[in-house]
């Protein structure tokens, strides 16, 4: 083993180390979790609802901002018919409608890995149909 390929095993090592370390002060339930699916709950619970939450406020904005530039080219396009054309209206009211619509499918998404109780008593844990 050279000195280049033990230093370079060094920084992966010390890496890895870092990253577990950020991941323990980001999430410290899931650093204690028993099993697999305590440490999946803490994630989602910590991590990736908080997250869901900000990206669809901004995608809202995002939306809704798309939507009136869309309207503003759409009119531009009505009062000056050869010099604006309509497809640049058209793709900003697209945009905005992916905008606003990215918030419903995210929390799609979100729910298709939580607990579920089916009517009989049976237990669907996360990610298994």
């Amino acid at each position: 083993m050279t000195s280049k390929m033990k230093k370079q095993l060094f920084n992966d090592v010390v890496t890895g180390l870092a990253i577990a370390a950020l991941f323990a002060m980001a999430a410290p339930d899931a650093a204690y979790a028993d099993t697999l699916n305590e440490a999946v709950r803490a994630a989602q619970n910590n991590i990736a609802e908080p997250f869901a939450k900000t990206v669809s406020y901004v995608s809202y904005v995002m939306g809704a901002v798309m939507m009136v530039a869309g309207i503003a080219g759409v009119k531009k396009h009505a009062d000056q018919p050869a010099n604006e054309p309509l497809n640049k209206g058209l793709g900003k009211i697209g945009a905005g409608a992916a905008f606003l619509a990215a918030p419903f499918v995210a929390g799609m998404l979100l729910e298709t890995s939580k607990e579920t109780v089916g009517s009989e008593g049976s237990k669907f844990t996360a990610f298994e149909f």
